[in-house]
């Protein structure tokens, strides 16, 4: 089956009710580790793979990185590679190699085949480089069918080690409250009564309540005041990892 042509963002806002609390999460997280990446980085050359709507671009060249990107698709005409990470790369991807940096952001969801990804990427990364990687724990299912896993902050570690990469840090983002609040922003529709065996009015209560739990989550009044994490039982919403080449 072909790959349904996206038309990815090019700015890093949430669009949905779904995106609330992920995304906002992740683009801190990835803004705080490109500052701090970016010292002494003038002239550095760095791979955006599976770019899409190129949201950090503008980010990175201001940091003095040399932009290089690479996607399944280019519907925008802005991908300077077409190339999929879990596959034989391309020569002239190939050719620009090594790169500095690597950043691969909510992408690794989508490929199957993981140990041909993780051995791409070191084989693209310049000695001493590192590589960010963010992708999701908890999500709605996406882009299907090319949605094919939802790994852990230990599967990213295996991976990593599999293929000579070493951690700098591998961080879990979002509290049980924003997995929550995702849940409820994936379900922000409403309710109905199933079979017509429910009551229209307590489906009604139910979907207003789904609505206000939603809103409290999104200004975070509930996050400020209470904590609803069990640390015998950690739920979190996305995973964010600093890699290096030796």
């Amino acid at each position: 089956m072909s790959r349904p042509t996206i038309i990815e963002r090019q700015v890093y806002q949430p669009t949905l009710p779904v995106e609330e609390f992920m995304v906002p999460l992740l683009r801190d997280g990835i803004e705080q580790v490109l500052h701090a990446l970016s010292a002494g980085s003038t002239g550095f050359k760095v791979l955006d793979m599976g770019c899409g709507g190129q949201p950090f671009r503008g980010l990175l060249e201001q940091c003095g990185y040399q932009y290089v990107s690479a996607d399944t698709q280019d519907p925008l005409g802005i991908v300077h590679h077409i190339a999929k990470i879990d596959k034989d790369l391309p020569l002239g991807l190939l050719n620009e190699a090594p790169f500095d940096f690597i950043l691969c952001t909510e992408v690794m969801e989508h490929v199957a085949l993981r140990d041909k990804a993780f051995s791409n990427f070191a084989a693209l990364l310049k000695p001493g480089g590192p590589l960010l990687i963010t992708c999701p724990h908890v999500y709605i299912l996406h882009e299907q069918p090319y949605d094919f896993w939802r790994p852990t902050v230990h599967a990213i570690r295996f991976y990593a080690q599999r293929h000579g990469l070493r951690e700098r840090s591998i961080r879990r983002l979002g509290s049980a409250w924003d997995v929550l609040g995702t849940v409820l922003g994936a379900t922000y529709g409403g309710t109905s009564p199933k079979d017509g065996r429910g009551s229209k009015l307590v489906s009604k209560f139910l979907s207003v309540m789904v609505r206000v739990v939603y809103l409290l989550l999104k200004a975070r009044w509930l996050q400020d005041r209470y904590v609803l994490n069990d640390d015998r039982y950690p739920v979190y919403l996305s995973n964010l990892a600093v890699l290096g080449k030796p």
